[in-house]
């Protein structure tokens, strides 16, 4: 069971909501490996993690090109990476059904890289964001602050 700890933050809030829900979910699929779960709502539960994982990907991946981040591609490249490797765990478990193996290949494979990716990659990519943020933000002050000496200036000499 993964649990969401102060360092897997980025400081990005969608971002951070998002991984929360990844984790519950992947903390969901890693339970119907321990539960008596039937086969359908195993494969039912791995499908809305496979789901969430595309959006989540998506969100993160619009986010980094809108603040032209610089390892856009390479972070995708990861993404897709791991895309990837999930659909070979649900490749595995669609011939197989739930196993012991496949709840020990999804907590090596998904789990390990999932919080090694969030604490390390995602965390890089939102220090990038919060400071493109930031700059932005003094962009727009210094902008209103000239807006508002101009109609101080012209008030004065009308």
């Amino acid at each position: 069971m993964i649990i969401m700890a102060k360092n897997m933050e980025t400081g990005v809030e969608l971002i951070d909501e998002q991984h929360r829900e990844l984790i519950g979910r992947i903390n969901n699929v890693t339970k119907m490996g321990t539960k008596s779960a039937s086969e359908e709502e195993t494969e039912r539960t791995i499908d809305l993690l496979g789901e969430y994982i595309i959006k989540h990907f998506t969100d993160e991946e619009t986010l980094q090109q809108l603040c032209h981040y610089p390892k856009y591609k390479w972070h995708k490249g990861l993404h897709h990476y791991y895309i990837k490797e999930f659909q070979k765990l649900k490749n595995e478990f669609d011939a197989n059904g739930p196993s012991v193996r496949f709840t020990l290949d999804l907590h090596n494979s998904i789990i390990n890289w999932i919080v090694r990716h969030i604490k390390s990659v995602d965390a890089e990519f939102g220090e990038y964001y919060r400071k493109q943020i930031a700059e932005s933000s003094k962009q727009v002050s210094r902008h209103q602050a000239l807006n508002e000496e101009r109609k101080v200036a012209l008030t004065a000499v009308t």
